[in-house]
């Protein structure tokens, strides 16, 4: 009984983070609403501060490893290497 093949925890971290983010960006737009109305919401400001890094922990523990594209391989080619990437070889 373990987890569903494809499933990983750490994406799902990521999406629930995405959606905290989202929230937190519609509360601050609250706020701002509010204080254009000259009836601020503090409330709406703490808890969109709280969601807003909330997302971004969760978002920040799932990191997708990009293939490097070679776009720039000629250029790296060419640059000098610094003494500890000559050293580990």
């Amino acid at each position: 009984m373990g987890a569903p093949q494809g499933f990983d925890r750490k994406e799902v971290l990521s999406r629930i983070g995405t959606f905290f983010l989202l929230i937190g960006i519609g509360l601050l737009v609250f706020f701002f609403l509010s204080e254009a109305a000259q009836q601020a919401t503090f409330e709406y400001f703490c808890w969109s501060l709280i969601l807003i890094v909330l997302g971004f922990v969760f978002r920040n523990q799932y990191k997708k490893a990009t293939p490097a594209s070679g776009r720039f391989s000629l250029v790296k080619r060419f640059t000098p290497k610094s003494k500890q990437d000559q050293a580990k070889k």
